[in-house]
């Protein structure tokens, strides 16, 4: 693929490949560790919430910060960073120190730098594949993150099942070293400007007043919100209802969480290979409905031989959301705002806190099953009002 002969599109590809399966793979492993612990929906949704939350904090901060700082020093920070806490975490999982209040600190961390991922290397990514082939980069990109969803999870349950926490962050500490060294090669083309604290805080004003007279961006923003409020919490409940209603292992809960990546990543390989602009919002919009409608149907399936074909469908549904959520910001943003606006789309990523308690606390209050359900159906009248509201969002491309 030409793509991958660009400069620095091999590096920052590879680099998101790596780190969407060491992430994907903790999250599951920290909710199995929280619910064997507990036994509370509430709190393995408030571990994801801890998660999380950092997006809507400094998601636009670090949007703002990468137009004006050196992006490649901004993600060697952050991957530094995650050494660090993965590798403590180890000893202390090691030595049977380890709590819950420390691993929400850890994952409260390891989100800062999700989000400077999602801002800034996603920005890189775009930018590095140009104009023209920007869909087909960040499909391909958005592909290779949902195949992160199938591995991770796999690789997830069968690492805390066998080797437990200790496992987990060992693995974690040795795939974040080489993730530091293949993104060194990384040469960033993009040079740091000087920066204020005035300067910075008027970037961070200017970025939401320029989308508030961009109602393309707006559009494409309220379904971010709504998939993110409604339909991603609901990740949270997949290993509470493995382990509780279906009665799986671990191994087994990481299958079953694997089945919406693997529908995502063949979703998202078919967009890369036959997405063009005059279909990039009907996928984006399509893709959300029959995510919702698929997890709707899993609050109904009582065996794993029908809740992993559903959950596949809906990653098929997904790979149209995720695929073009980013190609549409940064086909109807003005290259001067690319940066700003993707931590704007970050912040709106980061209100999936907001799901992530309301699917808990409704699962302490009717069970993860129909938590689920009420979830779906709410995302579902949800994007029915969108639609309505903003006639971007009934045409088929940009």
């Amino acid at each position: 693929m030409s793509l991958l002969r660009r400069p620095g599109f091999l590096v920052l590809w590879s680099t998101g490949a790596l780190y969407g399966t060491q992430r994907w793979l903790e999250v599951l492993a920290v909710a199995l560790y929280a619910f064997d612990q507990t036994g509370s929906p509430l709190v393995v949704a408030s571990m994801m919430f801890a998660r999380m939350v950092p997006m809507v904090l400094f998601g636009s901060l670090l949007g703002t910060l990468a137009d004006r700082l050196d992006r490649r020093r901004l993600l060697l920070f952050g991957f530094s960073a995650l050494v660090v806490i993965a590798a403590t975490l180890a000893v202390l999982a090691l030595t049977d120190h380890i709590r819950l209040w420390m691993l929400a600190i850890a994952v409260f961390c390891t989100g800062i730098v999700f989000s400077a991922d999602l801002t800034v290397r996603r920005t890189l990514l775009g930018e590095s594949a140009g104009v023209a082939q920007m869909g087909r980069a960040l499909a391909l990109d958005s592909a290779t993150s949902n195949a992160t969803r199938m591995l991770g999870p796999l690789a997830g349950g069968a690492v805390y099942e066998w080797l437990g926490l200790t496992g987990v962050y060992i693995m974690a500490s040795v795939m974040y070293v080489a993730i530091l060294i293949l993104f060194s090669r990384y040469r960033s083309r993009t040079a740091s400007k000087p920066t204020d604290s005035a300067s910075f805080l008027n970037s961070v004003k200017d970025a939401f007043a320029y989308v508030r007279h961009e109602p393309n961006i707006k559009a494409t923003l309220s379904i971010t919100v709504i998939i993110n409020v409604w339909a991603f919490p609901v990740a949270t409940m997949v290993p509470v209802i493995g382990r509780e209603t279906l009665e799986l292992t671990p191994s087994w809960v990481g299958f079953l969480a694997s089945a919406e990546g693997a529908g995502s990543c063949i979703g998202a390989l078919l967009l890369s290979w036959r997405v063009s602009a005059r279909h990039y919002v009907r996928a984006y919009v399509v893709g959300s409905v029959m995510f919702l409608v698929a997890i709707f149907c899993f609050s109904w399936m009582s065996a794993l031989w029908s809740a992993w074909p559903v959950l596949f469908i809906g990653g098929l549904g997904i790979a149209g959301f995720a695929a073009m959520q980013p190609t549409l910001i940064l086909a109807f943003a003005d290259p001067a705002y690319r940066s700003r606006v993707m931590g704007l789309l970050t912040v709106c990523i980061g209100t999936g806190p907001i799901g992530i308690l309301h699917v808990g606390l409704l699962a302490e209050w009717l069970g993860p099953t129909n938590a689920v359900m009420v979830m779906s159906a709410e995302g579902i009248l949800a994007i029915a009002w969108a639609v309505s509201h903003w006639p971007t969002l009934r045409r088929a491309g940009v």
